[in-house]
C-alpha cells in the first residue's frame, strides 16, 4: 500500500493498529494476486485438458469414419467383383450361344443352297455364309463393348465412392476445426 499518501492512511500508518491493518490489507492484495495467478494456471490446465478431451474425441471420430468407410470400400469391391465374374460368365455363355447358333444356322444355309443347287463354296452360297459370320462378329463386339461398359460403370462407382470419403473425411475435419475455434482452443 505504499505509495498512497491519503492523510487517513498517514494517521494509520504511525499508529501500531494502523500498521497492522495495513499489513493485513497488504497481505490480502498478496493473497489475492496469488489466488488470481493460480486461476490463471487452473484455467490452462482446464484448456489444455479440454484440448485433450478434443483431440482423442476427434481421433475416436476419425478413426470411427475411416473404418466406417473402408467397410462401405470392401463391401462395394467384393460386390463389384462378383458383378464382373457375373458378367464375365454370362459373357462365356452367350459367346458359346453365338457360336452354337452360327454353327447351326451356316449348316441350315449350306443345306438350303444344296438344295437349291447353290454350291456354298462359290460367290452367291459364300457371300451369303460370310454375311453371317459378320453379324455374329458383329454381334460379339458389341456383347464386348456392353461388357467393357459394364465394368467401367463398376469402377467409376469405386472411384465415386472413395472421393464422397475423401469429401466426407474433409468436411469432418473443418467441422472440427471450427469446433476448435468456437471452443477457443
Amino acid at each position: 500500500m505504499g505509495g498512497i499518501t491519503t492523510p487517513a492512511l498517514m494517521v494509520l500508518g504511525h499508529s501500531g493498529v494502523g500498521n497492522s491493518l495495513i499489513s493485513s490489507a497488504d497481505r490480502l492484495v498478496g493473497t489475492t494476486n496469488t489466488a488470481k495467478d493460480l486461476l490463471g494456471i487452473t484455467k490452462s490446465r482446464r484448456r489444455k485438458s479440454e484440448r485433450r478431451v478434443l483431440e482423442t474425441e476427434e481421433a475416436a471420430d476419425n478413426a470411427d469414419l475411416a473404418a466406417r468407410q473402408a467397410a462401405d470400400l470392401d463391401d462395394l469391391q467384393q460386390r463389384n467383383a462378383r458383378t464382373a465374374a457375373r458378367i464375365q460368365a454370362q459373357s462365356e455363355i452367350d459367346e458359346r450361344h453365338r457360336r452354337r447358333d452360327l454353327r447351326q444356322e451356316t449348316g441350315s444355309l449350306r443345306v438350303s443352297l444344296g438344295a437349291q443347287g447353290i454350291s456354298s463354296a462359290d460367290g452367291s452360297g459364300e457371300a451369303v455364309i460370310l454375311g453371317r459370320e459378320r453379324a455374329a462378329a458383329e454381334a460379339r463386339d458389341d456383347a464386348a463393348r456392353l461388357d467393357a461398359l459394364k465394368l467401367a460403370g463398376l469402377s467409376e462407382e469405386e472411384t465415386a465412392l472413395k472421393r464422397r470419403n475423401l469429401l466426407d473425411l474433409t468436411r469432418q475435419q473443418e467441422r472440427q476445426r471450427l469446433e476448435r475455434l468456437a471452443r477457443g482452443l
